[in-house]
């Protein structure tokens, strides 16, 4: 064969070869992409020459001989004892091999044991006469030392007085709250026993203040309650007394340039909002409504009880916890205020239907 004919033989045989070089690398991938499915096998490598056009397998297992240790790994791992229950705290075997998991379940109770300068009250009773003067009509321990559901409805009527540090005392009446119920509430800043620095106040004597920040910018205002845990949230407040002072402390931490007044009944009608109108935040938490000169709770005789009816219905907010808690009743407010936050109109008409 002459130079010229070997020439034209070569042009002739390229599109062929080229042909099957592809097709050898599309059956060299896809036995690859195959191998993948079967990454049980260690140290397990595809090597491809594309330039040789084949693929060269190293330390590869064949297909059979990864099904059958596969098998064999199943068969060891069906062959095994059971494992022990981790819910199951009275295991021993449990307990040392993983110690985390006992120190887990009582981790509130070894907590609190250890808090002791934590859980202690602090302290600023009144000392003048004036301020004993003002404040001689303060709710004492027993009534906050109840269950939290009883007194989230006790409190209803009552009202909340502050005193700034101006020496300006501003007033407003409980028509709203919510309750807590501590250990058992999903709810709850101490569900399941959960302790943290925040969440203290709730385990402290019955009245202790408890605040915390919201969206990092808004405070809730709590009391503790009878019962490990449990608190109940002030929700709305009827502004009664120096309501400027109220107007002035909303619209100061305003980002808006807000000049008209808001109403007086939107004035303290949420949990943040009565906190802002009353300077309250997170220096109050741990005072005890019981005996702190700033803050305290007190009756209103010309309130009485009997006039006031009360609807039950679900909380604010907390349907991230789940059905069975976030539908429960236990938020309570007074029926026909306007500064109630959200009203129920259902619940609101069963109270009709059951009073007619």
């Amino acid at each position: 064969m002459s130079q010229c004919d070997l020439k034209c033989h070569l042009v002739s045989i390229t599109p062929t070869i080229s042909l099957i070089n592809r097709e050898t690398q599309y059956r060299a991938i896809s036995q690859m992409k195959r191998a993948r499915l079967f990454r049980r096998a260690k140290d397990t490598r595809t090597v491809i020459n594309l330039n040789a056009g084949h693929q060269t397998d190293v330390n590869v297992h064949p297909l059979e001989e990864i099904e059958e240790s596969t098998k064999k790994s199943r068969k060891k791992r069906i062959d095994l004892p059971p494992e022990p229950d981790r819910d199951d705290y009275s295991c021993e075997m449990c307990k040392d091999e993983n110690p985390k998991v006992l120190a887990k379940k009582t981790r509130a109770k070894v907590d609190l044991d250890s808090m002791k300068e934590e859980l202690k009250q602090l302290e600023d009773p009144p000392e003048t006469d004036l301020e004993k003067e003002i404040s001689v009509n303060r709710l004492n321990y027993e009534f906050y030392d109840t269950p939290c559901e009883e007194l989230a409805q006790n409190l209803l009527g009552k009202i909340l007085v502050r005193r700034l540090d101006n020496g300006i005392v501003l007033k407003g009446r409980i028509v709203e709250t919510e309750s807590y119920l501590g250990e058992i509430d999903a709810a709850s800043h101490t569900f399941n026993n959960r302790v943290t620095p925040r969440n203290i106040p709730m385990y402290m004597l019955p009245g202790t203040i408890y605040v915390y920040m919201t969206y990092g910018m808004y405070y809730c205002f709590n009391i503790s309650s009878g019962g490990k845990g449990a608190a109940v949230l002030l929700r709305a407040l009827e502004p009664l007394e120096n309501t400027e002072e109220m107007q002035n402390n909303r619209l100061s931490l305003l980002k808006s340039k807000r000049t008209k007044d808001f109403r007086t009944h939107e004035l303290c009608n949420g949990p943040s909002k009565l906190c802002t109108a009353f300077r309250i935040n997170k220096d109050s938490c741990k005072y005890s409504l019981c005996t702190w000169k700033k803050m305290w709770i007190e009756e209103d005789p010309g309130y009485p009880r009997e006039d006031i009816k009360i609807i039950k219905t679900s909380r604010i907010g907390i349907e991230s916890v789940g059905a069975e808690w976030s539908k429960k009743p236990l938020r309570f407010y007074i029926y026909g205020n306007s500064s109630v936050s959200k009203r129920d109109k259902k619940s609101e008409d069963n109270l009709i239907i059951d009073n007619t």
